[in-house]
């Protein structure tokens, strides 16, 4: 009887516990995902204030809440802390590992996914290599050599400078690129070509970027090699580095069934991202990102985001002749967005009026609206009804990321 009565009290105990503080349904902790946003929802009891990463939360009158979590590519850490009515404080935690990859990388070829779609993956998610701006990696691409004297610099995690004068003449100070540039070159990684010339955008060739692996690892250079490529003969200019960066594991011939390097042709974007991921630095970064209990910290906290918030939408005056002309002033005030990711339109619905379906308002001064940057979009809209009855008008706000919150107000038309 007594135990009966324990394991009551045990299940009483933990059921009272289960409601106390927050429950976070998802995401689980130490998620790894392809995901650059998902979605935090939790529950609470009596909870006053929640705030995820700073940011303050609404909580429905169940206790529920919901956010967004934009994820960094690699550590990201969610820190929730909560208030109840009572005063007590909780806090959770979830450490999610955010990847980047590439649709034209995950694209399958003859049922395959890219040959080095792991390399480019580990790599991106660390942020050492990166994609072009229309999202995708194009690993055929000839690799040039500043993309490769970035991918080193951040690789070697070398210090970056800050410029006060141009590189080369073909690398201006003001270049994203000249710091990596600058550092791979004082590091002694890569040369110019001249003291004026360093060809940024010039693919390098497979015997260079030899050249380039071997200054990099700081392989010593040894009097006998063993030739293994029949393409490159053991006499020739550049031989020795592709023989060392070969021998050392670092580069590859070009076929499984023949010693074929082809020395001559351009390294690409998905052979520069195997070759850097066999540095000892890149295999040991690599070991870090999927270590779940080192590097999430505050500083690789998610950003968080929520849909727009529109606060009020008023239409002035409210009521107004149908066949006469008329103006109306449209106005929608929006919550502050802060942190969350900023506002990229906001537009109303005038199809009730016989006009254009996504109408847009403004907050930069223009078309009505008294002061910018104030969250007050307005606009001032003349227009003849033609006929009469209440119309119901919609605007929509949309933030970068592509979340909507919306509004509505309606206008009265009489004869």
């Amino acid at each position: 009887m007594k135990k009966w009565l324990v394991l009551l009290l045990l299940l009483l105990a933990l059921s009272t516990a289960a409601l106390a503080g927050i429950f976070i349904y998802e995401p689980k902790d130490k998620t790894t995902t392809f995901d650059k946003v998902v979605m935090l929802k939790g529950i609470g009891k009596d909870l006053k204030i929640i705030k995820i990463n700073d940011q303050a939360i609404p909580v429905n009158s169940k206790g529920a809440f919901a956010c967004g979590l934009v994820l960094r590519p690699g550590k990201n850490l969610v820190e929730i802390r909560a208030l109840d009515l009572y005063g007590d404080h909780f806090v959770k935690s979830l450490s999610l590992l955010g990847m980047r990859t590439f649709p034209d990388v995950e694209s399958p070829y003859e049922g395959k996914k890219h040959w080095a779609r792991n390399q480019i993956v580990y790599l991106a998610s660390l942020g050492f290599i990166e994609g072009y701006p229309d999202d995708n990696f194009y690993p055929g691409n000839p690799v040039t050599r500043g993309e490769l004297a970035t991918w080193i610099a951040r690789t070697k995690q070398l210090s970056v400078p800050a410029l006060t004068e141009d590189v080369f003449f073909d690398v201006p100070k003001e270049h994203w690129r000249a710091p990596y540039v600058k550092a791979v070159v004082d590091a002694g990684y890569m040369k110019g070509y001249d003291n004026q010339t360093f060809g940024l955008d010039d693919p390098i060739s497979r015997r260079k970027a030899a050249e380039v692996v071997v200054a990099t690892e700081g392989i010593d250079v040894v009097e006998r090699v063993k030739p293994l490529f029949i393409d490159v003969p053991k006499a020739e200019r550049g031989a020795f580095p592709i023989y060392l960066a070969k021998e050392k594991g670092l580069l590859k011939g070009v076929s499984e069934n023949l010693p074929v390097y082809e020395p001559d042709r351009a390294l690409t974007r998905a052979e520069a991202a195997v070759l850097l991921a066999r540095f000892d630095r890149s295999q040991n970064a690599v070991q870090w990102l999927f270590n779940f209990d080192k590097g999430f910290t505050s500083a690789a906290y998610s950003a968080v985001n929520l849909e727009p918030k529109i606060i009020s939408f008023t239409i002035n005056p409210v009521t107004i002749i149908a066949r006469q002309k008329s103006t109306v002033r449209l106005q929608a005030q929006l919550d502050p967005r802060q942190n969350l990711s900023p506002i990229s339109k906001v537009s109303v619905n005038l199809t009730e009026l016989g006009c254009m379906p996504d109408v847009q308002l403004f907050d930069d001064g223009s078309h009505g609206d008294l002061e910018k940057d104030d969250q007050i979009y307005t606009l001032n809209l003349s227009f003849e009804p033609k006929e009469s009855g209440s119309k119901m008008l919609y605007v929509i706000a949309v933030d970068r990321l592509g979340w909507q919150g919306g509004g509505e107000a309606s206008l009265t038309i009489v004869e």
